[in-house]
């Protein structure tokens, strides 16, 4: 197992989500400024997904402060609309699901790190369930279904705490590409895990402010 590797995955995860949040937390503070920004996020919906595939499909490519460059500039436009959450849900309940995903993070890293099993193969079924769901997801847009919405939030809750297990499974088997920039990469998949891990926990758990 690469110890050395994964502490930096975790470092760069930390900061991406402190970003994030303490992002997020300051422009809730401003509604009106929150609101003028909150306009754009369609914008802000394109910038996100084309610095995912960038950083997917060139990562080999790039350097690694582009890598971190544009990591950074992710977690921080994450944390523009993530402001949203502290006007919507009471603070208590942030800070439950908070801790709620920090424990679950843990025990669920724990079994990554430490499991023997090969977990190539719950990848792909993983992949397939999420796919399945986001389908769901948009049918029930226009179903408007309560029993489907609360159907899959808890499907892509559980789909997501499994990648968590898959990728820190796979970064504690890596034995090449110790370059800066893959361990902010595997710090990337990991914090999309985290994140729509709290987004669905506080979609079913959360109570309104």
């Amino acid at each position: 197992m690469n110890n050395g590797f994964l502490s930096k995955v975790y470092k760069w995860l930390a900061i991406g989500l402190l970003i994030t949040f303490g992002c997020g937390y300051l422009l809730s503070l401003d509604v009106e400024l929150f609101a003028s920004i909150i306009s754009a996020y369609g914008l802000f919906a394109i910038i996100e997904i084309v610095l995912g595939l960038v950083m997917i499909f060139a990562l080999h490519k790039l350097s690694d402060t582009v890598v971190k460059t544009l990591y950074l500039i992710y977690t921080a436009i994450t944390g523009i609309t993530f402001g949203s959450i502290f006007l919507y849900y009471q603070m208590s309940s942030i800070i439950f699901v908070f801790l709620a995903t920090a424990v679950i993070f843990g025990v669920l890293g724990y079994v990554g790190k430490n499991t023997k099993l090969n977990l190539n193969g719950f990848a792909t079924f993983l992949l397939v369930a999420l796919l399945g769901s986001l389908v769901l997801t948009l049918i029930n847009v226009f179903v408007k279904s309560a029993a489907i919405d609360l159907g899959t939030s808890i499907a892509i809750l559980l789909i997501f705490c499994g990648y968590i297990v898959v990728d820190i499974w796979r970064i504690s088997r890596m034995n090449g590409e110790q370059e800066e920039k893959y361990a902010v990469f595997w710090a990337f998949q990991l914090y999309l895990d985290i994140i729509n891990v709290i987004i669905k926990l506080l979609q079913l758990f959360g109570k309104r402010d």
